[in-house]
């Protein structure tokens, strides 16, 4: 795993994912939120972003990058580039769950994948976002997800659970090649 792509609603946990493969593989991982937000929620305009994201695609050979922002060039460029690609296709109730759990964790401060001032806070048009998400994004998700099959890694799950059981086989198997390399 050189070029990991990480999808899926909100709250499902991209970002942990992104930072725990990061470790795992030894790649800097990078936040789209951290990129495309910038101080007190204004958005960086969609071609400097374009621009941006296709810097580092030429500066970073390898990288772990998550986040959706489906309505942008990179997009498409991310998924031609990454050897492996990551869909958290959960349920809305888990991606609620996710959300809730991380506003009350950050509430009224910002996280580190964020960018100053983008303070954790849950309105109702947010709600709406990951209420429909599922509805709107995730069979388009789905769609684009599979005509990358011939990639050797793309990954879907549908729960936590089958996430943290295949990062527990990809550590072990870290761990197993690491020995085997003495």
């Amino acid at each position: 795993m050189n070029r990991v792509m990480i999808l899926g609603p909100s709250g499902t946990g991209k970002t942990t994912l992104a930072r725990r493969l990061g470790k795992l593989c030894q790649i800097k991982e990078l936040h789209l939120d951290q990129i495309y937000w910038l101080k007190d929620w204004q958005s960086m305009e969609k071609d400097v972003f374009d621009k941006t994201m296709k810097e580092y695609f030429k500066s970073h050979p390898r990288w772990v990058i998550d986040g959706n922002y489906t309505n942008n060039e990179h997009f498409y460029d991310r998924l031609k580039l990454a050897d492996t690609i990551i869909l958290l296709n959960y349920s809305t109730s888990d991606a609620l769950k996710g959300v809730i759990e991380r506003k009350d964790k950050y509430k009224h401060t910002h996280r580190s994948d964020m960018a100053e001032g983008c303070n954790e806070e849950l309105d109702q048009e947010f709600l709406q976002y990951i209420a429909f998400f599922n509805k709107r994004k995730s069979k388009f998700l789905r769609a684009i997800v599979h005509q990358y099959k011939q990639k050797d890694r793309i990954h879907i799950f549908h729960n936590r659970c089958e996430l943290n059981a295949w990062l527990e086989d990809l550590e072990e198997e870290k761990k197993c090649s690491s020995i085997l390399s003495k």
